[in-house]
């Protein structure tokens, strides 16, 4: 079935949001706060029109995105900005959509981080980085808790991770093209 012009208009706002996330995440590794704001509030616009998804699919998709992404900031893997990025796609997708789409990033972020190691010379220390916070991980399972929370060495180059929130998204929106 082909796209309504009400669904090409939604996949614009979606991709100028990703695409100037990525440009801008690219070029400073920052993500600006007022392009997430009109990515959100476009979003929201566009859930509230009555070819919508409706505000609370909209919203549970936005928190499905934050509260994916907030438990890996936590974990020091991604930035902040990434995790809005993420809540402002969800609110674009929808839930439960977007549980596929974090997944679906989360794959895309892998595949990056392995390519930008490969790129950047790093795969062996990112390796070895990898193995000593798993170590510490299973030995704290093993023996009981340690003193201090398990300790995950992190390199001091940062990864574009727009790119993976873009690349996940786009590998969901091509189920909605329509190829007959």
């Amino acid at each position: 079935m082909p796209l309504s012009l009400f669904d090409w208009t939604h996949l614009a706002a979606l991709a100028a949001m990703l695409v100037a996330a990525i440009w801008h995440d690219t070029a400073t590794r920052r993500i600006p706060n007022a392009l997430v704001l009109w990515g959100s509030l476009m979003a929201i616009g566009l859930s509230l029109s009555p070819h919508g998804i409706g505000l609370g699919t909209a919203l549970a998709g936005g928190l499905a995105g934050f509260l994916g992404f907030l438990v890996i900031y936590l974990l020091g893997a991604v930035g902040a900005g990434d995790v809005k990025l993420a809540a402002a796609t969800g609110l674009f997708i929808g839930y439960p959509d977007m549980l596929w789409v974090n997944l679906l990033i989360l794959l895309a972020g892998g595949l990056l981080a392995i390519t930008w190691a490969v790129l950047s010379g790093q795969l062996g220390q990112t390796l070895h980085n990898l193995n000593t916070g798993l170590t510490q991980v299973w030995l704290t399972r093993q023996h009981g808790a340690r003193t201090a929370q398990p300790d995950f060495p992190v390199s001091a180059t940062r990864i574009p991770y727009a790119l993976a929130i873009g690349a996940g998204t786009a590998v969901h929106a091509l189920k909605l093209w329509p190829f007959s």
